[in-house]
This record gives structure tokens, C-alpha cells and sequence, in this order.
């Protein structure tokens, strides 16, 4: 059955919130992720909650897994109103302030288990680099970054996914001219940054959901599926060479181009 609602929590600290301009400027990344999905969904209801603090901790001294507990346990359970979706940004902070990254792993899984706990899909995103001057600091801090990172995709559990936002935006394997226009400073975006983060994340979110929903439609007959609610177009797992993708743009079918994010 086609998805009529979508919700989802975008949950995490000042790259959630979309901190810039030394705080005076917020775009958050769900602003842009919003508008790709509904226009690849226009028959969905998509309700996104941006619940994002610039400077909180994943562990102890941080209210990561108190403000998750306000969205997933409710000191009133009346309160509580069920998400589809949560997609976790979190860590930059904790290995700023010299965090292990096991330490950080772990206050982690207690974020995404309290969210998987409430039947919510978790989407955990990797943490991207920043900038920092060369010497023994920075090397300290891109060996706990990997390791921190490799926990996080490599986590297993029914309904976690991972997209690695380290490997889709990069610092310093970026043209200067893109680190110009994507990079605020050593560790936040720029508002297109933002968008950029949000088409990144976007892309592999919606292919996400068209696989869930091409297993949730799949019958023992056929491989056949549909899309939308009232859509009777039927899509077939692999292109028809007689009639190519580029065809369909004028039927009112979304193609996204990887040149397009930038």
C-alpha cells in the first residue's frame, strides 16, 4: 500500500540547525530535504521536525539522549506522536573536546535504540572532517573520526541505515572555489552547504523509500510496483532500453542529477 504520511526527525546539534554566520544566520538542512520530498512524493504528507542544538554533547555532560527522550518518551505519554523516520547527526563536539570514540559510539546507540525502540526507522549519518592546522592534533583527530565513523557504519540492527555525509561532503578533497561556497568555517556550512547537505542527504533518501516501498508492493507473481497513491503507472526494476529515462520527464516523473547538487 502506498505511504500517505510521512514523519520524520532531524535530530542533532549545529549541523542539524544549520548554524552560519557565527550564529546569525540558520538554515537547516531539512528545509531543502523537505522540498525533495514532496517533489518526489507529491501525494505524501511530508511533516518534518527539525530538533537540532548547536554545541550539545552526544555523552555525558550533553542532552543528546534527554532531548531524544522528548520526542520518543514523553514525560506525558499523551504527548507522544509516533515518526516514521529519524536521521541522527551527532560527535563532532564530543571529539572536539577530546571524546573517546568508543565513549561516543556509545551514547549513540542509546540515541538510535530509543528511536528503533518506538518502531522509528533510523538513518545515522557519518561525521564529516573539519578543518584544523597540520600536526600531531589533527592526525589524532582524523584516526578518531574514522574509528568513530567505521562504528557508525557498521552497526547493525533491523531498521538502522547509515549514509556516509563524511565521504558526500568533504573538506579538503573539495575545489577551492566549492569550499568557498559550501564552508562557513572550519566546521559549519555556508546556507547553500546546508542545501548541498540536504540534497545529499535527499537523493539517498529517496531511493531509500522507493526501495521500501518496491519490497512492501512486490508480489509472488511479478516484480511489478506502484509508486504513488493513484498512480497506475507500472515501473519494472530495470529500464526498458525502448523507452529510457529521459522519456519520462515529460510524464511528471523526477530525475535527479548528480550535477544537479551542486
Amino acid at each position: 500500500m502506498p505511504i500517505s504520511k510521512l514523519r520524520i526527525l532531524c535530530f542533532g546539534d549545529s549541523l542539524t540547525e544549520g548554524y552560519s554566520g557565527w550564529g546569525s544566520c540558520f538554515t537547516p538542512y531539512s528545509t531543502k530535504l523537505k522540498e525533495m520530498l514532496r517533489m518526489a512524493f507529491p501525494d505524501v504528507d511530508v511533516e518534518i521536525v527539525t530538533d537540532g542544538l548547536s554545541g550539545d554533547l552526544v555523552t555525558g555532560g550533553g542532552s543528546f539522549l534527554t532531548r531524544m527522550e522528548s520526542h520518543f518518551a514523553p514525560r506525558n505519554p499523551a504527548d507522544y506522536r509516533p515518526f516514521n523516520w529519524a536521521i541522527v547527526l551527532g560527535g563532532t563536539n564530543d571529539l572536539g573536546s577530546n571524546i573517546h570514540p568508543e565513549q561516543i559510539f556509545e551514547s549513540l546507540t542509546q540515541v538510535w535504540d530509543l528511536a528503533l525502540s518506538r518502531k522509528c526507522k533510523v538513518l545515522a549519518l557519518t561525521v564529516p572532517e573539519i578543518e584544523s592546522p597540520a600536526g600531531r592534533t589533527k592526525e589524532l583527530l582524523d584516526v578518531r573520526r574514522d574509528e568513530l565513523n567505521q562504528m557508525i557504519k557498521t552497526y547493525k540492527k533491523p531498521n538502522y541505515y547509515t549514509f556516509d555525509l563524511h565521504a558526500a561532503f568533504p573538506f579538503y578533497a573539495m575545489s577551492e572555489t566549492d569550499r568557498e561556497r559550501y564552508w562557513d568555517d572550519s566546521i559549519h556550512f555556508t546556507p547553500a552547504g546546508y542545501d548541498r547537505m540536504g540534497n545529499s542527504i535527499g537523493v539517498t533518501f529517496v531511493n531509500m523509500l522507493v526501495r521500501e516501498q518496491s519490497d512492501n508492493d512486490r508480489t509472488p507473481m511479478g516484480r511489478k510496483r506502484r509508486m504513488f497513491k493513484d498512480d497506475e503507472k507500472v515501473f519494472e526494476e530495470e529500464e526498458d532500453p525502448a523507452e529510457p529515462i529521459s522519456a519520462e520527464l515529460d510524464k511528471g516523473y523526477i530525475v535527479v542529477r548528480r550535477r544537479d547538487l551542486d
